[in-house]
């Protein structure tokens, strides 16, 4: 019996519960599995359970901004290497520096395109583990 392979999963971490239905619905669409934080505390509490394999952070978020979120994955040894696009409303140049300074692999702008975003994501996603092959019973 063949198993299914694992879906990779995404943690958005995201306030606005409209963009986070759209974004969402685009990844489930595209057969990813996708986890929700509203805001920094779930967020670093859902990933601390399951690792994800790629997280969307905002920057703008009521408590603890994005930045911030973006620095406390990157000083926990199981988080630290999760990649993380930051997905924002602001393009200030400064913004998007100090998103890449801080460690993220990608940057995305609001409003963004389905192709574009999903995109970036493929891009950024580490390629699955290879599972080794099981050899054949009697070669």
């Amino acid at each position: 019996m063949k198993r299914k392979p694992t879906k990779q999963t995404i943690l958005i971490v995201e306030d606005d519960p409209q963009v986070m239905e759209v974004f969402s619905l685009m990844l489930e669409d595209s057969g990813y599995e996708v986890r929700r934080a509203d805001s920094a505390l779930p967020a670093l509490l859902i990933a601390g359970g399951k690792l994800p394999d790629l997280i969307l952070a905002d920057l703008n978020m009521p408590h603890m901004n994005g930045l911030e979120l973006i620095g406390q994955f990157k000083s926990y040894a199981d988080t630290r290497n999760i990649p993380i696009i930051v997905v924002t409303g602001s393009d200030e140049p400064a913004n998007r520096e100090a998103a890449l300074k801080a460690g993220c692999v990608g940057y995305i702008t609001k409003p963004v395109t389905a192709s574009d975003f999903l995109a970036q994501i493929a891009e950024c996603l580490p390629m699955p583990a290879a599972k080794p092959k099981q050899k054949q019973k009697g070669t």
